[in-house]
């Protein structure tokens, strides 16, 4: 089985030291421990200062606070550049918070009520702040603290007058960088020329800091427990991005299995780069299209960059996350019109081969708490996310769907509802389409009548009747993110059960070849979309079960 545990065990037993988190960030690394530990707000005095002093003790807060908006817009500059736009904006929230009025005024009134100096005054703030995200319920509202936390850091370092970026003068040579937990704007001040990979005690899959390793293509694992009070800087360390595993100094026996782990990823990398710029396909010539999932801010280029022969998955919430509102219905049809004519761009590369892109509807509740959504569950997991929310708010759904339908007439698109697990779920969304279509007809707005209606197994629940939901459908895609989770009960981003999460559980395998028999008995096409789909090794066992595509 395929989880962090069993991948132990691709490493003889040896001397280093065994290590197991979270993967995030695929790769191989071995090189030199570079350790950083957080040192939290630091020690800040509660004096009080004259009253003559508050004035100017007031400039020196709004002095730090234009600082520190320098130091990110500067960040996020040098981000757009390597990554685009749509990773950029991670950073937003960090000039959002120090734009926040109430933030600003709540330090000032620390200075000018209470006389404190502006580092206490910003500290106490942050501290009410981290109080009240730490009592929130949702664990991606928990996880958005961090930004916070990252912003505070350098507020108060701009007050203490050391605005040098914490870590890029000290880092001289190659390492591995082993944190207690890293800051977004800490991983992107990094000199990552030198950054080998990134290994810390916490952190989570969600978290931006994870994000930025990603896209940056520096293999990571979190979720290490007490790693960084177990190693030292200079000490000897191999990396596994993609099972999670850390060695800290190896002895020879496990430094050459690492070796012939680098050499067979060597091998790999080099026969997909001779395929890449051909259509997914099994060696006897058996298609298999490789595709993309994407938000509304990819461009072509960026799926050209990785070889996407299409879309198998527009991410619709990302659009209202991004605008904290839900979209209009136009701005949803320009965004819909907008990643058809990026598709097609594809098409026109990899052939008609191409499926139509799959724009999966509105996958809220969980941890993506918009408003209109619940904000505090006892369980958002299972809770009203996804399906379950749409149904409970038509008007929101039909204007998406309106606006799916319009952008139809013009480019070639499916709708796939996400998180169905009752029979009556699938015809409850089928008619809300049918709904939008009679509405659109008697207004005179072309759409496609003929548009394709997939559906997202999510839940152990809908494999089991898939044959059923299958009559009602034109198309499966299995989300195996959540269906790994909600089948072995793991919460993947829980660091201290991660190593639980186990894409090969014969639970999960028996559940696809279920989901993937059902499709062909209802003559209907099978995808898989998630993570399993981005492993080259697992990706072969699952074209081996009869996935169709992979997204």
């Amino acid at each position: 089985m395929n989880s962090s545990h069993d991948n132990v065990h691709r490493f003889p037993p040896g001397g280093g030291r065994v290590f197991t988190g979270i993967p995030i960030s695929r790769g191989l690394a071995s090189g030199k421990v570079f350790l950083i530990r957080s040192a939290g707000y630091g020690a800040v005095s509660d004096q009080r200062i004259p009253y003559a002093r508050v004035a100017a003790e007031v400039r020196r807060l709004e002095d730090a606070f234009a600082a520190t908006k320098l130091q990110i817009t500067a960040l996020m500059t040098e981000l757009q550049q390597q990554v685009g736009d749509t990773t950029a904006a991670i950073m937003d929230g960090h000039l959002m918070m120090i734009d926040d009025p109430f933030f600003r005024d709540s330090c000032k009134k620390e200075i000018t009520a209470k006389r404190h100096t502006a580092e206490w005054a910003v500290n106490e703030t942050a501290r009410k702040t981290a109080s009240a995200f730490a009592s929130m319920d949702n664990a991606y509202l928990r996880e958005r603290f961090k930004d916070v936390d990252d912003i505070v850091k350098r507020i108060l370092r701009n007050l203490q007058g050391n605005s040098a970026e914490p870590h890029q003068t000290a880092i001289k040579h190659p390492c591995i960088l082993v944190a207690d937990e890293l800051l977004p704007s800490e991983t992107l001040s990094l000199p990552k020329q030198l950054i080998l990979g990134i290994a810390s005690d916490h952190g989570s899959v969600t978290s931006h800091a994870s994000l930025l390793a990603r896209v940056l293509g520096i293999p990571a694992v979190v979720g290490l427990g007490k790693l960084s009070e177990h190693t030292q800087t200079g000490d000897s360390i191999l990396l596994d991005g993609s099972s999670g595993v850390v060695i800290i100094n190896p002895d020879r026996h496990q430094q050459q299995a690492f070796g012939k782990m680098r050499e067979q990823e060597h091998v790999s990398i080099q026969r997909l780069d001779r395929f890449n710029q051909h259509p997914g396909a099994t060696r006897d010539g058996h298609p298999v299209p490789l595709l993309a999932n994407v938000d509304y801010s990819t461009s072509t280029e960026q799926l050209t960059a990785v070889n996407a022969e299409g879309i198998g998955l527009f991410r619709s919430e990302y659009q209202w996350l991004s605008l904290n509102r839900e979209p209009t219905e136009n701005e949803q049809y320009e965004a819909y019109l907008k990643v058809g004519r990026v598709r097609r761009n594809r098409r026109n590369a990899f052939g008609e081969t191409a499926r139509p892109v799959i724009i999966r509807t509105w996958d809220l509740g969980g941890d993506k708490i918009v408003l209109g959504t619940p904000a505090k569950e006892a369980n958002p997991f299972l809770g009203n996310r996804s399906i379950r929310f749409l149904l409970n708010a038509p008007s929101v759904f039909r204007r998406q769907l309106r606006a799916i339908l319009r952008a139809s007439a013009h480019e070639s698109i499916a709708v796939m509802y996400p998180m169905i697990s009752t029979l009556e779920e699938l015809r409850a969304a089928n008619h809300e389409l049918t709904l939008c279509m009679e509405q659109l007809r008697t207004e005179g707005v072309a759409f496609d009548p003929a548009i394709q209606r997939g559906v997202m197994i999510e839940v152990p629940a809908a494999a089991h009747i898939a044959g059923v939901l299958g009559k009602e459908a034109d198309f499966f895609s299995i989300g195996s993110n959540d269906l790994i989770q909600y089948t072995l009960a793991v919460d993947r981003l829980n660091e201290t059960v991660a190593h639980l999460y186990q894409p090969t559980h014969p639970a999960i395998l028996s559940l696809i070849d279920l989901i993937v028999h059902a499709g062909r008995s209802c003559g209907i096409p099978v995808s898989l979309c998630g993570e399993m789909a981005s492993d080259p090794v697992l990706a072969v066992l699952l074209v081996g079960l009869g996935v169709s595509e992979l997204s």
